[in-house]
């Protein structure tokens, strides 16, 4: 045996002994794996049911259906004379005052009309202001010439007493002549006064007349102008297609330069209560079998995003299904597309 040989023979009993470490390592390796699956196994329970089975069945008794939404209350408006549409004053949107100008039908001979009238009654008017100065003048007058006439009366009477004493006293020789002639003179002076003072008074007096019949007149034309613009200013009002409530437009028909009567009385929608709001939907007859008036529903609205409103089913008619509910959000606008879930019985 050389030197070597228990060198090589130690060698390989080390290979040996490295060999068993590694299988033994390997055995514990695999032990532990197997151990912790078994535990995956014994906590996984039992396998999961089918997804979405419940919410399946909810959707079979649900549906969520379009509509646009409108108002309940509206009221409508057109033209009451014939004629092309002029212009177009107010629009879809747009909120409106009752009594607010919306269209206007082709009144331009309506119009020169109405003017006309307008001018001729503003001129019998003023006759009738001239014609009232002339009364106040002339009744200033006639008072003024029948205060005259009083005093001149007054003063010829008294003449006349004087004169009629004189007389007598003179007959009798009981005066002197120069004091009866005076007296006679001053009489016939105060005669000759009173009677030009009591014509003027009667001219005053005519003249007062006169002017009160000039101011009559004046009053009947003045009358008969106002009516006449009085009718010319409906004809040209009912030209004008005019708002009967306060509300907010949310339709309009018609075309400017194209006849009135062919949007007949729909030429404007208007909403008078835009709180007050409604969807119609058209369900298929499957559907519509389980829907009944009173039945709750949830309306979104698709524009706003927006957390739904409550509503209930108000009318079922002809397959079309109304949905009213409040319109509590702001913002929202007939025309608005939503979508409204029902709960079918």
């Amino acid at each position: 045996m050389s030197a070597f040989e228990p060198t090589c023979s130690g060698a390989k009993r080390m290979t040996f002994r490295g060999k068993w470490l590694l299988i033994a390592i390997l055995a514990i390796a695999a032990g532990v794996a197997g151990g912790a699956l078994s535990m995956r196994k014994r906590n996984a329970g039992p396998p999961p049911s089918p997804p979405n089975a419940g919410a399946l069945l909810i959707r079979r008794n649900e549906i969520t259906l379009s509509g646009s939404v409108e108002p309940q209350h509206v009221v409508t408006v057109g033209a009451t004379v014939e004629g092309n549409i002029e212009a177009f004053l107010a629009d879809v949107g747009d909120d409106v005052f009752e009594g607010q100008v919306l269209a206007r039908i082709g009144s331009a001979g309506l119009e020169s009309t109405r003017e006309q009238a307008q001018s001729d009654a503003e001129h019998a008017q003023d006759q009738v202001t001239r014609a009232e100065a002339s009364v106040n003048a002339a009744r200033l007058e006639a008072s003024r010439a029948d205060a005259l006439a009083q005093r001149s009366r007054l003063e010829m009477d008294r003449a006349q007493k004087v004169y009629d004493r004189q007389t007598t006293l003179h007959n009798a020789g009981a005066t002197p002549r120069i004091v009866f002639e005076k007296a006679q003179s001053e009489f016939a002076a105060a005669q000759s006064e009173f009677e030009t003072m009591d014509k003027a008074a009667r001219a005053a007096r005519e003249s007062l007349q006169e002017a009160l019949n000039r101011l009559a007149v004046a009053k009947t034309d003045a009358a008969r102008k106002a009516a006449q613009l009085e009718e010319s200013q409906t004809a040209f009002q009912a030209a004008e297609v005019r708002a009967p409530a306060a509300g907010t437009i949310v339709g309009r028909k018609g075309e400017a330069g194209r006849p009135a009567e062919e949007a007949g009385d729909q030429m404007f929608r208007i909403a008078t209560d835009l709180y007050a709001l409604e969807v119609k939907l058209q369900p298929k007859p499957d559907e519509l079998a389980r829907i009944h008036p009173g039945q709750e529903a949830m309306v979104l609205l698709l524009d706003l995003q927006s957390a739904g409103m409550q509503g209930a089913v108000t009318e079922i008619k002809d397959g079309v299904v109304t949905v009213e509910f409040a319109g509590a959000i702001p913002g929202i606008k007939p025309g608005m597309r939503s979508d409204v879930r029902l709960k079918l019985d």
